[in-house]
């Protein structure tokens, strides 16, 4: 009975990990950029190991939390400092310990020129340097779609300031989650620059997070919760009978 009792709770705690991880996606279904988290269990363990080390308990654990890359949906803005990437391709911003990589391109610029996401993260261009583009309104810059910006002069000429640092990476589970929709590289990964990416200017990437399909997954797994919660109260009454029964005899 104990057994069973074990399992059913480490059910319910892998219902609850997996709540609050649809929890996490929705509360970033409308954060540019935003790639949804995903939890995947297994059995602890199996076969002739599961009889002999586990004692016959069949426990659920976490075997994997990783990021779902797929695309989002894409929006035109009409605003000439927001960029999509088109295909595969993350920009790079800087971080508070490094290069992050991110596909969050609601760029804007600070008081001092300097071109930054929306939450203020420094935006880098192709050798890793700030892209700084001193003196210049925002109707004055245009991007191209390789990611060179330009600058209109007062005698109508352009200049080009800097391009954007837009790389691919070749093992993306060698990226972790980090603050603001962005990514660090870890050991092992390999950031490569696109020498020729297709962006689209004056739109915007969108949460991949599909709104209908973690509603569902939540609804099922707050049942499934509600199921193993059941399981575990009826072997505490049955442990508090299994006792009653003791003192009797």
């Amino acid at each position: 009975m104990v057994s069973g009792k074990y399992s059913a709770l480490s059910g319910a705690v892998a219902r609850e990990q997996t709540m609050a991880n649809i929890a996490a996606n929705l509360a970033n279904v409308n954060t540019t950029g935003y790639k949804k988290a995903k939890i995947s269990f297994e059995s602890l363990l199996q076969g002739a190991n599961q009889i002999k080390e586990a004692k016959g308990i069949n426990y659920s654990r976490v075997r994997d939390n990783f990021t779902e890359f797929s695309p989002g949906p894409v929006i035109e803005t009409g605003n000439p400092l927001d960029v999509a990437i088109h295909g595969d391709g993350f920009f790079k911003v800087q971080g508070p310990d490094g290069v992050r990589y991110t596909r969050r391109g609601d760029f804007v610029l600070d008081q001092t020129g300097n071109l930054k996401t929306s939450t203020g993260q420094p935006v880098l261009d192709d050798g890793n340097g700030q892209i700084t583009i001193p003196d210049a309104t925002t109707n004055q810059i245009s991007i191209s779609s390789l990611g060179e910006i330009s600058v209109l002069g007062r005698d109508g000429s352009r200049s080009v300031v800097g391009t954007l640092g837009v790389v691919t990476v070749d093992d993306t589970s060698k990226l972790k989650r980090e603050a603001d929709t962005s990514f660090s590289l870890e050991g092992g990964g390999q950031a490569t620059a696109l020498a020729e990416p297709t962006l689209a200017v004056g739109n915007l990437e969108t949460s991949n997070v599909n709104m209908p399909e973690e509603m569902t997954m939540m609804i099922d797994s707050l049942r499934t919760f509600e199921t193993y919660h059941k399981v575990l109260k009826s072997y505490s009454d049955l442990s508090q009978k299994q006792d009653e029964l003791g003192s009797l005899a």
